[in-house]
């Protein structure tokens, strides 16, 4: 079976290429529907489902994987927060997941809030250009502990175990 992946980022690629066990993957350039800066939850969350849905439609009989990170506002400060989607090729309610989620400094909260990106904050800040396709923000603020392609590996793996439960007869 083959998954198409709503990006071409090579950290997101890379988690599903080590998630995926059961066939080929491929990326495609899918928009998320969202600010390019998704804020909250529930937006969050539709990034990623629309980037499944428009892989899936790239790949005919493929299952669509989208993912999206994000920021969200909590009492306690700002937060990451990622979502996954899968989307089978019968057609189902997309099965969701969520991953890591920290408290970003408050010298990023404050831009964030007022309509910057992570991407480019994480740049600068890291001193790292390609940290959105590397480490990223949770490498970087986790000491390398997880990185980016770890905690979308973890999302995958519990979109891609939802889905198989789903499929027990």
């Amino acid at each position: 079976m083959k998954a198409a992946v709503g990006t071409l980022n090579k950290a997101k690629l890379k988690a599903v290429e080590a998630a995926w066990k059961i066939g080929d993957v491929q990326g495609f350039d899918i928009p998320s529907g969202v600010n390019d800066q998704p804020f909250g939850h529930e937006e969050t969350i539709e990034g990623a489902v629309n980037r499944a849905k428009g892989a899936a439609e790239k790949l005919p009989g493929a299952v669509g994987i989208g993912l999206e990170g994000g920021v969200t506002e909590t009492p306690h400060g700002l937060f990451i927060c990622n979502w996954g989607a899968l989307v089978t090729p019968d057609g189902r309610e997309p099965f969701i997941a969520a991953g890591a989620s920290f408290r970003l400094p408050d010298e990023l909260a404050e831009p964030l809030r007022q309509g910057e990106e992570l991407g480019p904050l994480m740049r600068a800040y890291s001193q790292n250009k390609n940290i959105s396709q590397e480490e990223g923000a949770v490498g970087f603020f986790t000491n390398h502990r997880i990185t980016r392609d770890q905690m979308f590996e973890h999302i995958l793996e519990l979109l891609i175990g939802q889905w198989e439960f789903s499929n027990r007869a």
